[in-house]
């Protein structure tokens, strides 16, 4: 990287400590990316992403009530306004969930598998996409 670009801004989302400690290991082998902040819930990412500004906001689904999901969709609907791109990881694939999020605002519907190259390009594609790197 040279030294007048700037790096992807990402902000980590997951309720398990194990999850977003694990995503923030993943991604510090990329040189393009900086974990700016982590939170544990998407209410608390609604507030960072205010204070933080970030490129990417990558955020761990949780299996929970059709209420939970409701919850999720608004979040998800503020997070995705403006210039941050919202990634989405889950442990499972769910057709019509992946169908509301991306109608939601999510950039992107991922399985919480996949590997870390493939996930760094994904973060790289969406900074793209919604930053104008």
């Amino acid at each position: 990287m040279s030294s007048d670009e700037r790096k992807i801004r990402v902000l980590i989302v997951d309720s398990h400590e194990a999850v977003r400690r694990a995503l923030q290991i993943r991604l510090s082998v990329s040189e393009n990316i900086d974990v700016v902040g982590v939170a544990a819930d998407l209410a608390l990412a609604v507030e960072l992403k205010t204070l933080l500004i970030p490129d990417v906001i990558i955020f761990g689904l949780q299996k929970g009530t059709d209420e939970d999901f409701h919850r999720t969709l608004g979040s998800v609907r503020e997070l995705s306004q403006g210039s941050s791109a919202v990634i989405a990881l889950t442990p499972y694939a769910d057709a019509f969930e992946r169908e509301i999020l991306l109608q939601t605002g999510v950039h992107q519907y991922l399985l919480k598998h996949i590997n870390s190259n493939l996930l760094l390009e994904e973060i790289e594609a969406a900074a793209h996409v919604s930053a104008g790197f």
